[in-house]
């Protein structure tokens, strides 16, 4: 039996320069992986079966519908293997459709442990390849950590350790934000003459490792139509910014979780114990940034 750790993620900055002739967008984004995680299990099964158990997720399916099992499915097929069979056992802790990549993140976890499982052998290019076939965030989990992503979010460039994890507290404000409609409502706020975004204040700030100019320097383009059509959310980041401890906050990818960066670990328990009390979700968590592959 296999068991890794499939963990959350959030952008620090998520820029959309233009509109693709595909149809796609064009970004520019900087991936943080985070300690809140999912838990998979894998162990072999004999004659090509798969099954899919999914613990902690009620509106999870544990069908060929789960992004975890087209997966197996896709590995099994590119190995050109019809007989490798696997059960895959999820503890899902990270919330649902929210824009942490909680679903993305189960399905690389599911490539690299299936892949040391079945010794399939097929090398870190093809794992690439099969990840951005499952869907544009999936390659990024592959290794985690921190990655500037561009392409679709599948052109990765891993990004120095920065001196000290990040203490986040995410919000999660109870409905959706289903990412195909914000992306279609994105035209207005496509950038104008005065060019895209650049993450290089950015990265000149995670790479000081100071809280505060990093807070100072999220950004995310998909908030504007997001807020638009959400004002909850706008709220929300409103008042967060205005907390005690926090530096900065700023919707998770398309969302609709948000995010609020503090000063200090201290100050993230505090101010996710203060929004529980109100009524409000929130979970504080750190950025992860594993030495190496966290298998």
């Amino acid at each position: 039996m296999i068991r890794l750790a499939a963990p959350a993620k959030t952008n620090l900055f998520l820029e959309v320069p233009a509109r693709r002739p595909d149809g796609f967008h064009e970004l520019d984004t900087v991936f943080v992986a985070l300690e809140l995680a999912d838990e998979l299990e894998l162990r072999p099964l004999p004659g090509g079966r798969i099954e899919l158990q999914v613990e902690g997720g009620p509106d999870v399916p544990a069908d060929s519908t789960n992004l975890a099992w087209r997966a197996a499915e896709a590995l099994r097929q590119a190995a050109g293997r019809p007989e490798l069979g696997a059960a895959l056992r999820l503890t899902k802790r990270i919330p649902a459709g929210g824009g942490l990549g909680g679903g993305s993140s189960d399905a690389a976890a599911v490539l690299r442990g299936l892949d040391r499982l079945w010794e399939t052998g097929l090398g870190a290019a093809r794992l690439h390849a099969l990840a951005a076939g499952l869907g544009s965030d999936v390659p990024f989990f592959l290794a985690g950590g921190l990655q500037r992503g561009r392409g679709r979010g599948e052109r990765l460039e891993p990004l120095p350790r920065p001196p000290r994890p990040l203490d986040l507290v995410l919000v999660l404000p109870g409905f959706p934000c289903p990412t195909p409609q914000v992306y279609r409502e994105l035209a207005p706020w496509l950038p104008g003459p005065e060019g895209p975004r650049s993450p290089a204040p950015l990265l000149a700030a995670l790479a000081a490792g100071d809280p505060e100019a990093v807070g100072a320097e999220l950004w995310n383009r998909l908030a504007l139509p997001a807020f638009a059509r959400w004002p909850r959310l706008s709220e929300l980041e409103r008042m967060l910014r205005a907390r005690p401890g926090v530096t900065g906050a700023l919707l998770s990818g398309s969302g609709s979780t948000l995010f609020a960066l503090c000063a200090s670990t201290d100050a993230a328990a505090g101010l996710a114990t203060a929004l529980g009390r109100e009524g409000l979700t929130a979970l504080a968590t750190r950025t992860s940034h594993p030495e190496a592959s966290s298998d």
